[in-house]
């Protein structure tokens, strides 16, 4: 297979971003989701201050609903405020495409890119650091910008001097197994991180129980078993997080042609994608794609082609991507 034939979605050069696929529907059902996140947690952390000035249900429970609460409020806050709503504003503008990156310089995870004077300055998680690196190319449009095969925009900031401690970013090909461990190991952070918010949940879970005014509460029982799942959860998460960290071998890709309709967006954000292939072995079945990863689903139905790692098999989930890309997600193929 010729990786420097495969290409993923990017925005259409010169046309308002509002025409690419997915793109504006994604941004409408997220400030709606977000929005009712932002409403739900708000809620939740006023019903803790109320608890906590009642008193009836001891120190534990507010405690509980305020600090996990807050944080979430937050970030569902911001990111409604300073992503979604700013980036569905920009998008009757076209995206502005910034190649060759020849006076780039990267500190860390903070890359810096010279452009009309200023420097244009992202964070990227390792995977699409090292897809910048190779492809050299990013689309920019206001504070936000893409890489090739991503439609999920990310912000970025516009200062007068780069990151201090910057150095050149030089050209380096990357092979997709790389990209793949890269992605795996990034997964295996986010697995820890939430097996410390679960490990903090099951002392809270505790702190519940041995707190709780009411003895003869049926609160009482029920965060212990709460204490007891969050903390089987914390070393089931530990265990898949340390697996997930070993080097992946080079994977071998299989290339499917995929007839579909266009990508769609559900009532929670997640883009789907549903058509039909031919498998290796001749059998025509359905395939569906949808899940962690909206770019996936987008790159499917745009491209009309699906890149799947080792042998598809009618009936099972494949891990599936784009060459090349940090975009990898799970695909499934009907009977």
């Amino acid at each position: 297979m010729e990786e420097h034939r495969i290409r993923g979605v990017e925005p259409p050069e010169g046309v308002p971003a509002i025409n690419m696929p997915v793109l504006a529907p994604l941004l409408d059902r997220l400030i709606v989701t977000y929005g009712t996140m932002l409403f739900t947690a708000g809620m939740i952390v006023v019903l803790g201050v109320y608890l906590a000035f009642s008193g009836r249900y001891g120190v534990a429970v507010p405690a509980f609903l305020i600090s996990f609460m807050t944080p979430v409020a937050v970030y569902f806050g911001y990111v409604l405020l300073v992503g979604c709503s700013p980036m569905r504003k920009l998008t009757r503008k076209p995206f502005r495409l910034v190649s060759g990156l020849d006076d780039a310089v990267i500190a860390g995870a903070w890359v810096s890119v010279p452009l009309d004077g200023r420097w244009f300055v992202v964070r990227l998680p390792a995977p699409l650091r090292a897809q910048l690196a190779a492809q050299r190319r990013l689309w920019v449009l206001g504070p936000f910008f893409l890489l090739p095969g991503v439609i999920v925009p990310r912000n970025g900031k516009f200062r007068d001097a780069p990151v201090k401690g910057s150095v050149p970013l030089t050209t380096q090909p990357v092979s997709p197994g790389r990209i793949l461990t890269l992605q795996r190991r990034l997964l295996a952070s986010y697995y820890l991180l939430t097996a410390g918010i679960t490990l903090v949940a099951a002392a809270f879970s505790i702190w519940v129980a041995i707190d709780f005014p009411d003895r003869r509460s049926v609160l009482v029982p029920d965060a212990q078993v709460l204490a007891a799942l969050c903390l089987v959860a914390t070393i089931g998460l530990v265990i898949t997080a340390v697996v997930m960290t070993r080097p992946s071998p080079e994977p071998t890709w299989t290339e499917l042609a995929v007839i579909s309709g266009p990508a769609s967006v559900n009532l929670v954000g997640m883009v789907t994608m549903k058509g039909r292939t031919v498998l290796p072995d001749g059998r025509e079945v359905t395939v569906r794609a949808g899940g962690s990863d909206p770019s996936l689903a987008a790159n499917i139905a745009a491209t009309g082609r699906l890149w799947v790692l080792g042998p598809p098999m009618a009936g099972r989930t494949a891990k599936a991507g784009v060459p090349g890309h940090a975009v990898f997600g799970p695909v499934k193929f009907g009977k």
